[in-house]
């Protein structure tokens, strides 16, 4: 369970920018990682993706999509049959498999981790350059900086709030919970929200214990549910049990069933509404409507 997790957290979070790649544009794309494919469609070059990872959810699309094995384990010779002229990962893919790929004679851009908003605007930059989509980048990054700078103008001067963001436990149990550290792009979000992030550890995520929680005290609980929607009422269940948590005690745990809030793309504008949204919505009422959340369910 805990590698299965580990390789999740590296497969949702991980994106970056070394490039290796140069020549003309590239017509026949293959990304090897969800946020990779995020950007690309952002960038509206969608019809140069021939192939992307499993569990690549968004956009739609990608579900019809050929799939070219895992975020760990790609199908080299599946990337081979696709006969892409630009394949993209991340740096920590171009370690494990990146000669092998090279060795076909195909063409790579290899990009390093995000863990901070301006390096996911960078690389939605370096990746436009990349395709020749560099006016669509720079709108895409300014599009994206603006809606930051609007959540950030309405909860900056809120008290933020004490906020556990949990991304992968034992499924029925709260044993090995792993949460959200500072080294992310996730801990900035919940910043910009207007939230704290009560793990102090610099590390991208640690594994904590039910009692470790306690310590904590977080007056919010997110949790990403991986599995189906119909899940969240059973994630919400599993909380109960603490109740010695005042966020569990006051109804203050989320369930998002949703990838937006884990993949270093343009859709953390999208994200960081939706934990603005959980963690003061009575500001976001004062301003008007708010974009629907995508699949919240909360324990009250």
């Amino acid at each position: 369970m805990k590698k299965f997790i580990l390789a999740c957290l590296s497969f949702f979070i991980l994106i970056s920018f070394k490039v290796s790649y140069s020549g003309e544009f590239p017509r026949r794309i293959v990304s090897l990682s969800p946020s990779i494919t995020e950007i690309i469609y952002g960038l509206g070059a969608w019809e140069k993706v021939v192939g992307v990872t499993l569990y690549s959810d968004f956009p739609p699309e990608a579900k019809d999509i050929p799939k070219v094995g895992g975020w760990v384990d790609p199908n080299l010779e599946a990337i081979l049959a696709l006969k892409p002229d630009l394949v993209i990962m991340i740096e920590d893919q171009y370690k494990i498999f990146g000669d092998k790929i090279r060795k076909l004679g195909l063409k790579t851009l290899s990009v390093e981790s995000n863990n901070s908003v301006k390096d996911i605007l960078d690389s939605i930059r370096q990746i436009g350059k990349a395709l020749g989509k560099e006016e669509e980048a720079r709108n895409l990054s300014e599009n994206v900086e603006s809606s930051l700078e609007e959540i950030r103008a309405k909860t900056r001067n809120e008290p933020p709030k004490r906020v556990l963001f949990v991304v992968g436990r034992n499924p029925g149990t709260l044993e090995d919970i792993y949460v959200i550290g500072k080294a992310s792009f996730m801990n900035e979000m919940i910043t910009l929200a207007g939230g704290e992030n009560v793990v102090e550890s610099e590390s991208l995520a640690i594994r904590i214990s039910k009692e470790a929680i306690l310590s904590f005290k977080p007056e919010v609980i997110i949790e990403i549910n991986h599995e189906k929607i119909d899940k969240k009422d059973e994630v919400i269940k599993d909380w109960s049990g603490l109740k010695e948590a005042s966020a569990v005690r006051n109804g203050e745990v989320y369930v998002v069933s949703s990838t937006v809030l884990l993949h270093p793309s343009q859709r953390i504008a999208e994200g960081t509404r939706i934990l603005a949204k959980i963690l003061h919505p009575e500001i976001f009422e004062k301003y008007g409507k708010v974009q629907p959340q995508i699949g919240v369910t909360n324990s009250k």
